[in-house]
């Protein structure tokens, strides 16, 4: 669960698969800019493919409101691998790796995600494969440089606070995400920015 939505584990009856089904929260579904950040996810994920990001089945609307059907991820998130502590330096190198292949496909597509951070980045438990989730704040480079400041402030980059978008903002990102799998924490907490 987090600030915009709701991830469950679910059964595909037709496939006969587990998903993993997100749901916007009920707070959420009435707020339009939640619902066209919910569908820019959706569209977002649905254009890209590959191993290093998740994977979307589906995209619909129900009583209880908007709704992506996605691949199951089985594992943990990178903040819960961190509880216990920094990573070994080789395994922090090839997560990063990983996550740079699944950016460099995001951003070949013009899909800058503005959101890269240790709980949007899934490691599966069987290969150690890291995923990237959570394209909600996604936004597509041909949008523009200016818009709304959004994302995780202790992982923003500088230009991200002035509302530019580029693919060197999910650069920045992603070396606050490293310096915090080598030394355990982020190498500044973000307070003040707002």
């Amino acid at each position: 669960k987090g600030g915009m939505g709701v991830v469950l584990r679910a059964l595909d009856t037709r496939l006969k698969r587990p998903v993993a089904i997100k749901r916007v929260l009920n707070e959420m579904a009435r707020s339009k800019k939640a619902l066209s950040r919910f569908l820019t996810e959706a569209q977002a994920i649905a254009s890209l493919n590959h191993f290093n990001i998740v994977q979307i089945y589906d995209y619909g609307r129900d009583a209880e409101g908007p709704f992506i059907i996605m691949e199951l991820v089985e594992g943990e998130s990178l903040q819960e691998k961190l509880k216990t502590g920094p990573l070994e330096l080789e395994e922090a190198v090839d997560i990063t790796c990983q996550i740079c292949d699944g950016l460099a496909i995001a951003h070949e597509q013009g899909i800058i995600h503005r959101d890269i951070k240790p709980a949007n980045i899934l490691i599966r438990d069987d290969n150690n494969q890291a995923v990237i989730t959570d394209f909600g704040l996604a936004r597509l480079a041909e949008d523009g440089r200016e818009g709304e400041i959004v994302g995780t402030p202790a992982y923003m980059a500088p230009e991200q606070l002035k509302g530019e978008v580029s693919p060197a903002c999910d650069f920045y990102s992603l070396g606050v995400t490293v310096y915090r799998l080598l030394a355990g924490r982020v190498p500044f907490d973000g307070a003040g920015f707002f």
